[in-house]
């Protein structure tokens, strides 16, 4: 059962997959979770649980990625219990339950001993943790950086850099102090291990953008964004490339390049998240490629057509982009002097 659900989730048929996982879960038995002698057993009850989590997250079934993910985080040592956390942290995410990752995450982070300050964190406690993190990141410089990558990271350390990603994602949905400070810690801990997998790229493009909002330091903020573009040309991983494309070029690079190339390159990261099913991206991606359109000159009606027609894509996968777009075609129809009705 556990070798059929791995094969049916390879090829994308989560619905079985599942079903076979829990054939295997209900054959084990719970007895396995408490016998101290039987490490073996474990590892393949925890394969089956894994397995059923992801599947279920794949299908949006949140009742079952609680259940399966709570069970594991029950029943291992918090090392191993990881790809949990991070799928029950996905499943928490799809919901808009933002806040409440934060919680979690932060108290994780605390329990995995990275250094991160308690809540509420103060602006003292931000700019001195970009303080420390400028001093750690001044030992490195980009071919350095890139040089003394691991050629292997392993699991532990994917996986921190996993649940790091996933808790930066909520902190950016709800505006929270905790992004800077997600944000430095995962590039100290990145440099700390030389480890600069893609998901450290999403941290430096992010150094690079706080340099910019907190120092004015566009050469800096420049320079870190190259830094994860770097990165990403050695990993070639399609999937954690385009949130890094939407930092890079959306908040960073746009000080730097002509507005239409920068809205070509938001329209072409918005292309590229739909391709890999990150809809999140995609509709930020097309929100900002849509603002960039406008400021440097684009025809308005075709805009506001436009505009229109990606409503109903953005409803379906983003309520709060659409509440940005609705905002961008009342914008564009009054440039327009046209009345408008949201």
């Amino acid at each position: 059962n556990l070798e059929v659900g791995k094969e049916l989730s390879a090829r994308c048929d989560f619905g079985c997959a599942l079903h076979y996982y829990e054939q295997g879960i209900a054959f084990v038995g719970n007895e396995v979770w408490v016998d101290e002698c039987d490490t073996n057993g474990k590892y393949f009850c925890l394969d089956l649980y894994e397995g059923a989590a992801e599947a279920a997250s794949a299908i949006r079934n949140d009742t079952k990625v609680k259940h399966y993910t709570n069970v594991i985080i029950r029943n291992v040592p918090l090392d191993n219990s990881l790809p949990a956390w991070i799928t029950l942290i996905s499943s928490l995410e799809s919901n808009g339950r933002h806040l409440e990752i934060l919680e979690k995450g932060i108290k994780l982070i605390q329990l995995l001993n990275i250094d991160i300050p308690p809540p509420p964190p103060s602006p003292t406690a931000v700019m001195e943790s970009m303080a420390t993190t400028t001093i750690a990141a001044s030992q490195y410089d980009i071919n350095l950086i890139l040089s003394t990558n691991q050629s292997k990271t392993d699991r532990h350390q994917r996986n921190v850099l996993r649940l790091f990603d996933a808790i930066t994602v909520a902190a950016y949905s709800v505006s929270s102090p905790y992004l800077p400070l997600l944000t430095f810690a995962m590039v100290r801990y990145s440099l700390k291990n030389h480890i600069h997998e893609t998901e450290s790229a999403f941290a430096f493009a992010g150094f690079g953008y706080f340099h910019i909002v907190f120092k004015q330091d566009y050469v800096r903020g420049k320079y870190w964004a190259d830094v994860a573009l770097r990165i990403l040309k050695q990993k070639r991983a399609i999937s954690a490339t385009v949130r890094v494309e939407w930092l890079v070029h959306g908040h960073i690079l746009m000080w730097f390049s002509p507005l239409k190339e920068t809205s070509r390159k938001l329209f072409e990261t918005y292309h590229l998240s739909m391709q890999v099913g990150d809809f999140r991206t995609a509709m930020f991606s097309l929100n900002l490629s849509t603002r960039f359109a406008v400021f440097e000159g684009e025809n308005l009606q075709i805009l506001s057509r436009s505009i229109g027609s990606n409503l109903k894509n953005m409803l379906k996968h983003n309520s709060e982009c659409a509440k940005l777009a609705v905002l961008d075609a009342v914008m564009v129809d009054e440039i327009r002097g046209e009345d408008s009705t949201p």
